[in-house]
């Protein structure tokens, strides 16, 4: 029996709410927004401290007894300067940073010229030794010569921290707002049909004639304010409360601003007589006369756009200390805001994200806003469906997009160039046009999330980020980011990661129940504005067209592979960028032929991601970039000894353009792959690790493996791999082979039960052929350290996976595919798989699967793909908590069982179907 299906390794890892009409008018061009708004110093400052670090400490670099002295300096200088540039985080939001952003360029500048000069002279000094006939395990370098360099340097950077410390210490504040514009009074305030979001308006409303505090969170232009005013202005909220107040925060707001704003609405007469008054500050007579008005009543506080809790916690404190009850509040914030008492503890507080329109919505309100209550022209619903999806959901870019087209021609041809032109003109003018709004969100970042919410940005847009950990990878061999406490860069990676998705509502979390990876994308609104950004302080340019302008960018990317091909890019690289660029980003969709690496003159390269780009065999100028740390291409040729020339990589990865077995050949890496010693990433699928000609030969950074045979892992070859955290194996079985004993696929890899450091195993063949009847599973070779496993194309019976499962004590993740199982039942017993959070099960002949009471206490997630003889889903009920079910071409009979059980249980249900 075969499975029909070729497997690959898979370890990586209702209504609408319509905006009241938006002043597009006023907004500012997205250049004259961005004017000195810059933080890139501290990126540069990490990224040369790592430099340094690098050169000091590299084990294949050998340097006289006096250079190390001579760069120190400058590494304690960078370690200093990050101190000094994280001051700024701890400031408000209201001060004006024109100045600091004007010395944060200026820093940028000289870090990233002395980076330059560091690297240049050392790279000549390697050149010619690699190119020698000698054993080139380690390279002479003299930095004598830069003594009096490094000198001015330092003492330039030590002038301007100074410098920079200074103009933050006197940045001044923001103007803030009079309260006449702050207050907005009931009546004229909605000015638009509340046409959706009815389930968001419905808990909000419904939790404040019952609660205490709500808060709506979310992306700027999700419409928060919107839908906090239809709540305001409810009936229901009218008859309920006998006061309602308003009061925009924004950035700058004071304590005694806010009591005034709400006194102002509360009882005019009072706050007229007040302000007759000579004390602007006698905050305890306005607290006296709101507790005179309110005493006995109830009332509704909206506090919209709040950026910091300091002003808003000093209020509720001292409300509830003067015992004025019957006060509620509703609160719209960009960032998930905690609010505190005074005694430290965090105040009952809902919050919730207002989420984006789904497609329909979208729909919806394009239609309104463009043609009114009729909707679309039928000639032209298609493509206005097509327009509102490429908003994304958000609410703000389908009223600007469709202001935009109310002024344009409404023909098909246009409208057809505006829905399926990535590039179109009334897209990019839209983008410049909310920035304004959107910016500051971005702004007032800490500084490592803009570094790291920038690079997000170079990725295609309306595509997922599906390998978190490629991301990870590629951000840990930039070198301009660093963990500020103690943890690892990957803990310091997923920290990142979750407060740009769930506190500052930037990146979006597209994980679904069809998947037991994660995956994120940034919004395309974003997405523009950080490339904007990005290129205009030379940080990043993602490329669009063979006329865009280069000059002294640190990054490249490109969304369209196929641009590198022609000669007028290749040589405005070469002349304008060559030399300072660092990383090179080809992101766009496979691309059959090489691309010409070797023209555009690279010399510092540390980054290049060609993985969609096809080699007929590794270009020489590529195994001379020796700052090479991230090297990912798609190549059949071999790989060359002279690999091991690129000794500060760390990341490795070669896939093949076409799977081709030889007969009797086995095909290894080359054994210099042992000399690599800053190695932790290597995939080469098809090709397995040699044992190494030496007894002390060791990878003792090497973390992950993938992509190698059971000839890989042998006692010789993994005990010299003492720190692996994953290893997947890739089997690929031969027609020719059936003298191999192929009845027990696992029975060579007992050794991988001695490493002890191992959290994830992934097993696969290729194309199984299920023609025997496994006797056994050698559960010998599971290390009980797995917290993840995946298993594919192994033919075993249901029955070994009860015996896994009380084997591994600490899974959580667990994923069968291609028929690794077979049979028509999988009767789970009591007490297995105790931590097990996330099971799937794809392409399967299962009839039947049945969880026994007392087995899987913790599972949350259950996927299940392709398999098309599944009819039921027993559940017992102490399996209440699970959160999500995603079936995918299942059989309907397992469908309808899971809409049963959903009717029990409140998870997430989602079936896909292509039939």
């Amino acid at each position: 029996m075969t499975s029909g299906k070729s497997n690959t390794l898979s370890f990586h890892h209702l209504p609408v709410l319509s905006l009241p009409p938006f002043p597009i008018s006023q907004l500012l061009p997205l250049q004259t927004f961005f004017h000195n708004q810059v933080m890139a110093a501290y990126g540069a400052a990490i990224s040369l401290k790592n430099t340094i670090q690098r050169i000091l400490q590299s084990s294949r670099i050998s340097l006289d007894s006096h250079s190390p002295l001579i760069l120190q300096p400058a590494y304690d200088q960078m370690d200093r300067l990050l101190k000094v540039l994280r001051l700024l985080d701890e400031t408000s939001c209201s001060k004006i940073r024109i100045e600091v952003n004007a010395a944060d360029e200026r820093i940028k500048d000289a870090v990233w010229e002395f980076e330059d000069l560091l690297e240049s002279h050392v790279l000549p000094q390697i050149l010619p030794q690699l190119e020698s006939e000698r054993d080139n395990l380690s390279f002479s370098v003299d930095l004598q010569s830069l003594q009096h360099r490094v000198d001015c340097f330092v003492e330039m950077v030590k002038m301007m921290e100074e410098e920079y410390t200074n103009e933050m210490e006197n940045m001044a504040e923001e103007e803030g707002e009079p309260i006449s514009s702050r207050i907005d009074s009931g009546g004229g305030m909605i000015k638009s049909k509340m046409v959706g979001l009815s389930d968001e308006f419905e808990k909000a409303r419904d939790y404040l004639l019952k609660g205490n505090y709500y808060s709506l969170d979310g992306m700027a232009g999700v419409g928060k304010t919107t839908l906090a005013k239809h709540v305001f202005e409810d009936p229901s909220i009218q008859s309920r409360f006998e006061f309602r107040a308003w009061v925009k925060a924004g950035r700058k707001c004071e304590f005694d601003e806010l009591l005034r704003c709400v006194l102002a609405q509360v009882d005019p007469n009072a706050y007229e007589m007040l302000n007759q008054g000579d004390d602007d500050d006698d905050y305890e007579e306005l607290v006296g006369l709101l507790k005179e008005r309110l005493k006995g009543k109830k009332c509704l506080i909206v506090v919209d756009d709040v950026w910091e809790t300091q002003a808003m916690d000093r209020m509720t404190n001292c409300l509830e200390e003067e015992n004025i009850g019957g006060i509620q509040f509703l609160l719209t914030c960009r960032e998930k805001i905690i609010f505190t008492k005074d005694d430290g503890y965090e105040r009952v507080n809902l919050l919730n994200e207002v989420r984006l329109l789904n497609e329909e919505e979208s729909k919806e309100l394009l239609g309104l806003k463009v043609f009114g209550e009729e909707g679309f022209p039928r000639h032209l619903e298609e493509l206005g469906e097509k327009i509102a999806k490429k908003c994304e959901g958000l609410p703000l870019m389908i009223v600007t997009v469709a202001e935009l087209l109310l002024k344009a021609d409404k023909t098909p041809e246009y409208w057809t160039e505006v829905a399926y032109k990535q590039h179109n003109s009334l897209f990019e003018d839209a983008y410049n046009q909310i920035s304004e709004v959107l910016f500051p969100s971005y702004d007032y970042l800490p500084q490592h999330l803009k570094m790291f919410f920038l690079y997000m940005g170079a990725f295609r847009p309306y595509s997922d980020i599906i390998m978190p950990s490629m991301l990870n990878n590629l951000l840990s061999a930039e070198g301009f980011l660093e963990p500020i406490g103690e943890e690892s860069f990957g803990d310091f990676f997923d920290l990142c990661l979750e407060k740009l998705c769930l506190m500052y509502h930037l990146v979006l979390n597209t994980t679904n129940s069809l998947s037991l990876f994660r995956s994120f994308r940034v919004h395309s609104c974003w997405q523009h504005l950080c490339k904007v950004e990005a290129s205009r302080i030379k940080f990043l340019h993602v490329l669009q067209s063979c006329d865009d302008f280069m000059e002294d960018q640190r990054r490249l990317c490109a969304h369209w592979n196929s641009l590198f091909c022609f000669k007028q890019v290749c040589d405005s690289i070469e002349s304008d960028c060559a030399s300072t660029v660092r990383s090179l980003l080809c992101f766009g969709p496979h691309h059959p032929y090489p691309i010409p690496i070797n023209s555009m003159g690279f010399k510092l390269l540390r980054v290049l991601f060609a993985l969609d780009v096809r080699f007929y065999h590794i270009p020489n100028e590529i195994l001379k970039l020796v700052c090479l740390r991230y090297l990912s291409l798609t190549c059949n040729g071999e790989l060359p000894a002279s690999i091991s020339n690129l000794f500060h990589l760390r990341f490795l990865i070669m896939h093949p353009h076409i799977s081709i077995v030889k007969r009797g050949v086995q095909s290894y890496i080359p054994v210099q792959i042992w000399n690599m010693q800053e190695l932790e990433l290597l995939e080469i699928p098809g090709r397995d690790l040699p044992t190494p000609n030496t007894d002390d030969a060791a990878l003792n950074k090497l973390v992950n493996l993938f992509g190698v045979s059971a000839n890989s892992c042998t006692r010789e070859v993994l005990k010299r791999i003492p720190n692996l955290t994953h290893l997947g194996i890739y089997v690929e079985l031969k027609p020719y082979d059936d003298d191999d004993d192929e009845t027990n696929l696992l029975s060579r890899l007992s050794y991988i039960s001695q490493l002890q450091n191992l959290v994830g195993l992934s097993y696969g063949i290729r194309n199984p052929e299920i023609k025997y009847e496994c006797n056994t599973i050698p559960l010998s070779m599971f290390p009980s350290s797995l917290t993840m496993l995946n298993l594919s194309g192994l033919g075993y019976s249901w029955k070994y996976m009860n015996d896994i499962g009380l084997l591994l004590p600490n899974l959580e993740a667990l994923s069968l595919e291609c028929y690794a199982f077979r049979g028509p039942e999988w009767e789970i017993e009591s007490g297995g798989f105790l931590k097990l959070t996330q099971l799937a099960i794809d392409d399967t002949d299962l009839v039947q699967w049945r969880p026994q009471r007392g087995s899987f206490p913790e599972l949350r997630h259950l996927m299940m793909k392709d398999c098309y003889k599944l009819q039921q889903l027993d559940w017992p009920y102490d399996h209440s908590w699970i959160t999500s079910i995603g079936l995918a071409d299942c059989n309907p009979l397992v469908v309808a069982c899971a809409n049963q059980l959903k009717d029990k249980f409140p998870f997430e249900l989602t079936v896909e179907s292509s039939f």
